[in-house]
This record gives C-alpha cells, structure tokens and sequence, in this order.
C-alpha cells in the first residue's frame, strides 16, 4: 500500500522546490546572475553580518522563551527553558528545508515531551499531539497577527510615503484575524457560529486577550531589531532603506517568506524585497541586483545563525525524541514544586 502513494508523497514533497526555482528563475530572468554575483562581491561583509548577528541572537533567545511561557499557559506546567530552546533547535534545522515541516517537527518533539508513556510517569493530560499542534498553531496566529499590526502601525506613521497596497493589505488582514480569534473565542455565538471543540483548537479556544497581548508585547522588540538591523546590513550591499520605511514593509516580506510554496521560504520573500523596495534600489550602484544578492543572502544567513546558535541544545532535543522524559502527575497535571504562571488558564 505504501508504494502506491509514494509518487503522491514525492510530488508533494517537490512542490516548495519547485516554487522556489520557478520564482527564482522570474527573478533570474529579470536580474541576470552575473550581476547579483557581482554585487555580492563587491558587499562589506563584516558589517553585514555586525548588523545581523545581534538580531539572530535577540530572535533565537526571545522565541525560546515565548514557547516556554505558551506552554505554561496551556499545557502547566509546561517545560523548561532550556528544554524551550531545544525544541527550538529543531525548528531551526528543519526550517532550512521547510518552514511547514518545522512546525510539524516542534509539534512531534512536544508530543513525545508530554504525550507519551515512559520513565515511571503518566502521560500529561490535555496534552497530546493534537494539543500541542493547536499550540503551535497558536502561535502561528499570533505571528501573523503580529506582523500584520506592525505592518498596519507602519503604514499609519508613513502615510503617502508608505508603499502602495500596503496600508489596505494589512488592516484588512489583520481585521481578518480579529475576526477568526472570536470566532475561536464563542464570540460570534449570537451569530449562529461557533468554533469546533476539536482537540486541535483547544489552546485557540482557551487564549484570551491577555494571552494574545503578552506574546505581541514580547516580539515587539524583534521586528525593531530586525529593521534597525536590515538598515545597517543593506548600507553593506549600498542600498540605503530609512528604518521607518522598513517597519511597514519588513513585516509583509516575512509574511510572503512563510507562504507554503517555497522550499526554505527563498523565492517569495526575494520576489517581496524587490516588489517593495527596487525604487530605494535603482538609486545604489548595484540596482536590483544588490537588493536580490542581499535579500538572498540576509535569508540564508539568518536561517544559518539560528540553526547554529540553537545547535547546542539538539542533544537534549533527541534525547526528547528518543523518549526520555519527566514525569507528570495526571491528578494536579503539574509536577511537584511547580509554580503556576500568573497567565495560565484553566480547562
């Protein structure tokens, strides 16, 4: 039975490299080779990467510690920090080959952390795969939702400056998510729509504003760093981008780089910085072919440092996969000792 599905799963599994090359090759056909190569040699490396290192190190250390805090609130008394960032470490290693299967590969290591049977202690309640993947796309949501409020807020201080469809695209989207966050909240129930009680939307059904609040609050910080970081990396390629035009547009760029249609998320975001930003670009020595060798190479840089600076903890994230694990108490669903989270939430 397996191997009549195995050319299905091997043209799913070639779909994002397909997506990647076919944009790619646009790109290509718009900006020739020769010239992005070019640029990139003539790039100041050392203040490229001065200008990405701090936010690779600022993503890697605040994602770590906002997974631990989800996990606290929706499934108590979650799990360590360091056990936080070695989860992490598996996203990021997968993530260079699919951000979608990251995900799933985050959803499979805290399935077997909470899940499963093993060590003398009992499976955690509320707590398994289904549940864990109602997490992450928890915080899946709020990435967007995230992004999308910046990228509104952006266009609001911008005003006429602002790049065109940019204000539109973002309220709208964000007023989409407002809306499916009701809807998963039983807001809408006069309405005649209620959400599903599928164990998948649990931690969704579960978070209220305060939730939704704390973790925006906490990534903040990030999209400043990442466009005060971009503006000094771009000086190393010659493009000069103010930091104020990068707020609004760096988050839909990072929302097109997490379209499912891409292997790695390279082609889409590449095709965003030169939708947005070839104006800003025609005026540098290198054209456009400096803002593709640079978007090029931010990515790939960027998924690089965080797979390296979280690689440390990969050891103790196989140890999870293997089995080993600590065990729960099924009746309190928390450990001895435990304390709880002032944001927890209750069943």
């Amino acid at each position: 039975m397996n191997s009549r599905f195995a050319p299905k799963r091997l043209l799913v599994g070639a779909l994002p490299f397909a997506g990647a090359a076919l944009i790619l090759a646009l790109l290509f056909r718009r900006i020739p080779p020769e010239r992005m190569l070019e640029a990139l040699r003539g790039a100041d490396p050392v203040l490229f990467f001065a200008a990405l290192l701090p936010v690779s190190v600022l993503y890697v250390l605040l994602d770590g510690v906002l997974l631990a805090l989800v996990l606290r609130w929706f499934h108590p008394p979650g799990i360590t920090f360091r056990e936080s960032f070695a989860v992490r470490a598996v996203d990021y290693l997968v993530s260079l080959w699919n951000g979608r299967a990251s995900q799933a590969a985050m959803v499979g290591t805290l399935g077997r952390r909470f899940g499963a049977r093993g060590g003398g202690g009992e499976t955690h309640p509320d707590s398994g795969y289904w549940e864990c993947a109602g997490t992450i796309l928890f915080l899946d949501l709020c990435q967007r939702g995230h992004l999308l409020f910046w990228a509104a807020g952006g266009a609001i201080v911008l005003g006429s400056a602002a790049p065109d469809r940019v204000p539109v695209a973002a309220a709208l989207g964000f007023a989409g998510l407002c809306l499916l966050v009701a809807f998963l909240r039983g807001r809408l129930r006069g309405a005649g729509l209620g959400p599903p009680r599928w164990r998948l939307l649990q931690s969704l059904r579960r978070a209220a504003p305060r939730h939704y609040s704390a973790v925006f609050a906490l990534k903040a910080p990030l999209i400043v760093a990442a466009a005060v970081g971009h503006h000094f990396a771009l000086k190393a390629f010659g493009i000069q981008i103010p930091v104020g035009t990068l707020l609004a547009t760096l988050p839909i760029i990072f929302l097109a780089g997490a379209l499912p249609i891409a292997v790695a998320r390279v082609g889409t975001s590449q095709a965003a910085w030169i939708y947005f930003h070839a104006g800003a670009a025609a005026s540098s020595p290198g054209g456009e072919a400096a803002l593709l060798a640079y978007s090029l190479s931010a990515h790939l840089t960027f998924l690089l440092l965080n797979a390296a600076l979280s690689a440390p903890f990969l050891p103790a994230a196989w140890r999870t996969i293997r089995g080993s694990r600590r065990p729960f108490s099924r009746a309190a669903g928390t450990r001895s000792g435990a304390v709880a989270d002032p944001l927890s939430v209750a069943s």
